[in-house]
């Protein structure tokens, strides 16, 4: 999950991924503070208010203004700024409150949103200069943060940028939905917000900004001995990049800090921070897992901090590709990995102590943040949380990483570290927060599967200081009716954005409280596919939200025709009918959201009405993927079921079903090759670290052995009987970070079951929580509950009822 979404969707209060609405109860919180003019008209959205004079014609793109500010001089900024731009009847909006504004300037904020405050829309360039010079005087000396994409005016909070003035948007050629702004030809084209003042090449820059761009074009960094080679990490608080020193060819590590932005949640920009990790290497200097700290230097505004840079990789990248995470690997490789484990735990258990004595709590301890040498010596690199306050709370945690609210300085570390002993063989610690048995049952897992030492689990315990007595941790089989009930429980049917609280993506996606993979299409399927009744309330709100869809994307799990085919499967025809007659071209060829799940919901409409239409543009479909495919061989991710060539393969065997014809057979079997090539099988199996490696639904092996069993079902093939041998032995006794259809444990279990085997269904209770009385199932990354088909309990009821066939499989 990405910052953003961590810092819009994990809304206080609730265990459901939910909008983070800022609470505007606090007068002072809300910038209008006055009622805007009588012939103003005034609108507040999400993030904005806008204010616009009666009569006056924006202009759907142009040169606009924004003003940067912080939260502190926010309320000077907008009422000098209100004041002119009321007075020259001239269109603006600002962010409507001080939580929004500190969330767009925080650390985990878009850092090409940071610092815009105010948004002026002057009419033309003549306005545009009377803008930069009359409010730039009025507003000179105040700050706030660079704002990247933008042109600077002076030194003073203003920036100019040429764009779109009226919103308007366009589908990229991946589908995505993105502002855009007119070319001369009439052409829509993205209106692109980078990380650097550029604008559209047909653009004449005018002359009133001249000066500025001369300031800009020589604010080089001068003096600067080091020269960024490659960015390894942007946020908006800055960019981290691998460089080398100019005077000694030494390659370096840069840490940059912009000022006034990156704000974390005690109110520090990135610059206090890296002051902070300054401070912090000085102290720690001459361990030998702390890199050596070089210098510290300001170039062009912002700060830099210059250190030893480390060769290696991460320890996340290291244990995911090396840990044999199966009971049936090689019993040498798992005891190798083990050595090795427990190995860089014990220094990094060294390192840990060594700070503490000398006075530094490192305050982020999680794989990312440390270094594994080529010589498997450990180095803690991202010093930013650290401090020498050893009374201070923890300012900012990794999932699955974060100390409980009463640890205290050293204390939290030593948590850390205890999630690290177990992350390191299964990394799963995101559960802990879930409840003492969790705990329980993972050391259970840890020491039935790897050779760890006698005191492993006391000293888990120890590092966790959580006093977790021994749980009762034997399975309990849950009835598929209290998933159910526990499912329509969740309902929210006066709500209009989504009726069952699912992933994150039901904000993000046109359809996200609809569609099949993340809405309600997918929970009232399942329901209705496992015998429970639906309310019909239900399939109402579901018929009249996807009428409403703005922009609908053609997909079948995340877009309208998979919604259509549960209207049609619910006995709701005519919406069916009419939603899937409104698709448009898709974007892909994807099963997804492109062409192949099109095909396949075409292909259902033709099954369930007997439309000879659907089924003929079924084939079109089918026809147009196997031209796609000989064009060219698969990309990078374009592998497994959702995004691969087994989902066009799955499309020409449904045809095949029903028009008995070799050469689907024979395409489905060049497709399925090519996904097997992808995913990485070999005469050898599987390639060490390859996705094929993985057991799981949508992008690994496990859906795609699906699809070779349905070929099977039509022609005999020893490679695909073999590498189905191969998926079913990984999903046995696999584990994994989720519990979800897609990426997660109900989809390793619904393959292993088609397969022909019985995986473990005790693992379930790893990512059950109970809610008000019933199982309810934790979504991606384990932080909130969710009931979608996707990641959630819908999917988990789905792949328990082992005689009902999954959507469209």
């Amino acid at each position: 999950m990405d910052a953003y979404r961590r810092v819009m969707f994990l809304a206080p209060g609730t265990p459901f991924f939910d909008r983070t609405e800022a609470d505007t109860s606090d007068p002072d919180d809300d910038f209008l503070a006055s009622e805007p003019p009588a012939d103003w008209s005034c609108h507040t959205g999400t993030d904005w208010t806008m204010l616009t004079p009666h009569g006056y014609q924006l202009p759907a793109q142009g040169w606009k203004v924004h003003v940067s500010a912080t939260s502190e001089n926010a309320r000077t900024v907008l009422d000098r700024s209100w004041a002119w731009l009321v007075e020259q009847r001239m269109a603006f909006k600002f962010i409507r409150s001080r939580q929004v504004l500190l969330r767009r300037n925080g650390k985990y904020g878009d850092r090409g949103a940071s610092g815009k405050f105010i948004t002026v829309y002057p009419e033309d360039e003549a306005r545009l200069a009377s803008v930069l010079a009359e409010l730039g005087d009025l507003l000179d000396g105040e700050r706030g943060p660079y704002i990247l994409s933008d042109l600077r005016w002076r030194s003073g909070p203003l920036y100019v940028r040429y764009g779109g003035f009226v919103a308007r948007v366009m589908k990229t050629a991946k589908g995505d939905t993105v502002p855009c702004i007119e070319d001369p030809d009439g052409n829509l084209v993205p209106d692109v917000r980078g990380p650097s003042f550029r604008p559209p090449e047909w653009v004449t820059v005018p002359d009133c900004l001249a000066p500025a761009l001369e300031a800009r074009n020589a604010g080089t960094l001068h003096d600067f001995p080091y020269r960024p080679e490659r960015a390894l990490h942007f946020s908006n608080g800055g960019g981290v990049y691998r460089g080398t020193d100019t005077r000694t060819g030494e390659p370096v590590l840069l840490r940059e800090a912009r000022p006034l932005a990156g704000i974390d949640t005690h109110g520090e920009d990135a610059v206090a921070r890296l002051q902070r990790e300054r401070d912090c290497l000085e102290r720690l200097a001459g361990l030998p897992w702390v890199p050596r700290l070089i210098e510290a230097r300001v170039g062009h505004e912002h700060h830099f901090l210059v250190r030893e840079f480390v060769e290696g990789e991460t320890l996340a990248i290291r244990t995911t590709r090396d840990n044999p995470a199966s009971p049936s690997a090689d019993p040498s490789r798992t005891a190798e990995y083990t050595r090795w484990a427990v190995d860089v735990l014990d220094q990094i258990d060294q390192g840990v102590q060594a700070m503490h004595a000398r006075g530094v709590v490192f305050g982020d301890l999680h794989p990312g943040n440390i270094m594994v040498r080529p010589d498997d010596s450990i180095a803690f690199i991202d010093l930013e949380t650290a401090t020498t306050d050893l009374t201070s709370r923890q300012i900012h945690a990794a999932p699955g990483f974060a100390a409980p609210p009463t640890h205290r300085g050293p204390s939290i570390d030593r948590y850390a570290l205890g999630c690290l002993r177990i992350a390191l063989f299964l990394p799963l610690t995101s559960l802990l927060a879930w409840g003492p048995e969790k705990l329980d049952h993972l050391i259970d897992l840890i020491e039935t599967r790897y050779p760890v030492p006698g005191d492993f689990g006391a000293k888990v315990r120890a590092d966790l200081g959580a006093g977790v007595q021994d749980q009762d941790v034997t399975p309990v089989e849950r009835p598929t009716s209290s998933v159910a009930a526990g499912i329509l429980a969740t309902a929210t049917p006066a709500r209009e954005d989504r009726l069952y609280p699912g992933d994150t993506s039901q904000f993000l996606l046109p359809e996200g409280g609809t569609c099949l993979a993340y809405g309600a299409a997918g929970v009232l399927w399942a329901l209705s596919e496992t015998g429970t009744e639906v309310p019909a309330a239900h399939v109402d709100w579901l018929a009249e939200a996807a009428r409403r869809t703005v922009h609908p994307a053609p997909g079948l799990y995340t877009g309208t025709s998979g919604v259509a085919c549960v209207l049609q499967h619910l006995g709701r025809t005519d919406s069916a009918a009419a939603l899937l007659e409104g698709v448009g071209e898709p974007v892909n060829d994807t099963l997804l959201d492109g062409r192949a799940g099109l095909g396949l919901a075409q292909l259902y409409f033709a099954r369930a009405t007997g439309d000879d239409a659907a089924l003929k543009q079924a084939t079109v479909h089918a026809e147009r993927l196997v031209e796609s495919a000989a064009e060219r061989p698969p990309r990078r991710g374009e592998a497994g079921l959702l995004r691969g060539r087994a989902g066009t393969a799955l499309l020409l065997l449904r045809l095949h079903a029903l028009t008995p014809d070799t050469a689907l057979l024979d395409a489905a079997h060049d497709l399925l090759d090519a996904d097997l090539r992808a995913l990485g099988w070999t005469d050898d199996g599987w390639t060490p670290g390859s996705a094929g490696t993985r057991p799981t639904f949508a992008a690994g092996s496990g859906g795609t052995a699906l699809v070779l069993k349905e070929y099977l079902g039509q022609r005999p093939d020893a490679q695909y009987e073999l590498a189905c041998d191969t998926v079913l032995r990984s999903a046995l006794d696999c584990v994994p970070h989720t519990v979800g259809l897609f990426h997660g444990f109900a989809g390793v279990l619904l393959t292993a079951t088609r397969l022909g085997g019985t995986t473990e269904a005790r693992h379930l209770g790893l990512y059950e929580v109970p809610h008000e009385g019933a199982p309810a199932f934790l979504g991606l990354e384990n932080v909130r509950l969710t009931t979608d088909l996707a990641t959630g309990a819908a999917g988990v009821l789905l792949a328990r009822a082992t005689s009902t066939p999954l959507a469209f499989l």
